[in-house]
């Protein structure tokens, strides 16, 4: 009887040993498998913070050929905050011009509903000691020259933006509908612009006076080209920035023999 006590004894301890050994191999496998998950975790999480912390090498700039235009207004807005940001003058404006210069290719269409893509500006301080020239390219503004000028020998600004009362929006539209103006065609040479263009400048409205008065400016193509000589005859129209009222415009009729352009005034209807 006391040796199959014995026997039962070590069988049971035999028995707890295995368990016990069971369950620590289990511990230790299953700690294992957690920690390389915990590691693969980080790793792709490095991987991910890595990833996002330098965009610049792994997205390509998709916008590059994408045209964002801008009315004349919004372009002045962005080239005014700009121009804030290179001197402690307060930047008033002496022009505001659209142009063709941009890697994007213009169409006929450009223009048509007063926005372009590229546009130049000129700022200047009261006492004409800091110019600043500026570029609208695709609805961002970028710095293209500044400079300053202790003896206030520089172009001095003239305008305030809270001066101008109308966008190139509504003086295309007029010019379209009141003039029967046309747009610059690509395809025509002789056309010069293409779509419509826009300038807030002062021009000198009476001959007696050597003051300036801002208008807003759009350019286009005679209803009436081409002429008898096959001449493109282009277009422009004059708006008081204040008022919007259309002031005046002209028509080219054509050339001289000395090869400079002829131009009329047109009268307005009202």
């Amino acid at each position: 009887m006391r040796k199959r006590k014995y026997v039962s004894i070590a069988l049971i301890t035999l028995i707890v040993m295995m368990v016990v050994l069971f369950f620590s191999m289990k511990n230790v496998l299953f700690d294992g498998s957690s920690n390389k998950s915990e590691e693969q975790a980080a790793t792709t999480t490095s991987e991910m913070i890595n990833e996002t912390e330098k965009p610049a090498a792994t997205i390509t700039n998709k916008g590059t050929n994408e045209k964002k235009s801008v009315t004349a207004m919004e372009a002045l807005r962005l080239g005014y905050s700009e121009a804030k940001k290179l001197t402690e003058e307060e930047p008033l404006l002496i022009n505001i011009t659209s142009t063709d210069d941009t890697s994007v290719s213009q169409e006929r269409t450009d223009g048509s509903d007063g926005t372009r893509d590229a546009w130049n500006l000129e700022f200047g301080s009261k006492k004409g000691n800091v110019f600043i020239y500026i570029k609208i390219d695709n609805g961002m503004a970028i710095k293209t020259d500044v400079k300053k000028h202790d003896k206030n020998l520089l172009v001095k600004g003239q305008y305030a933006i809270s001066d101008i009362q109308i966008d190139s929006s509504d003086a295309v539209k007029q010019a379209v509908e009141r003039l029967g103006m046309k747009p610059g065609n690509p395809a025509i040479a002789d056309d010069w612009i293409k779509g419509y263009h826009f300038t807030i400048s002062g021009y000198n409205t009476d001959p007696n006076s050597s003051k300036t008065r801002l208008l807003l400016r759009v350019m286009g193509i005679s209803p009436n080209s081409p002429n008898r000589e096959n001449d493109s005859l282009r277009m422009s129209a004059f708006f008081d920035v204040k008022t919007g009222e259309l002031m005046s415009a002209t028509e080219m009729t054509g050339f001289d023999k000395d090869g400079n352009t002829m131009w009329k005034d047109i009268e307005l209807k009202y």
